[in-house]
């Protein structure tokens, strides 16, 4: 599993008056479910940072490898 965590700002929110900032984090992986979500339950019960931390949202894309010279996105899935 590759992690990459990446910090972002956006001002502040106007009904808050609080500094809307946060982390996307990245996990890239084969399996979400035998790798991330095995992850994610051991961190769960855990993990003393729990009570600093919102989850706001989540989702799974599939990206395919990369293209081999002469080649075409998908080709390796597909052939």
């Amino acid at each position: 599993m590759l992690r990459r965590g990446y910090s972002f700002t956006d001002g502040v929110d106007p009904r808050t008056a609080q500094l809307d900032a946060g982390l996307f984090f990245l996990a890239y992986q084969r399996d979400p479910r035998a790798q991330f979500v095995t992850v994610q339950k051991r961190l769960a019960t855990g993990d003393a940072l729990n009570e600093y931390i919102q989850h706001t949202s989540s989702a799974v894309f599939a990206v395919p490898p990369g293209v081999q010279p002469g080649g075409w996105i998908g080709e390796t899935l597909f052939t």
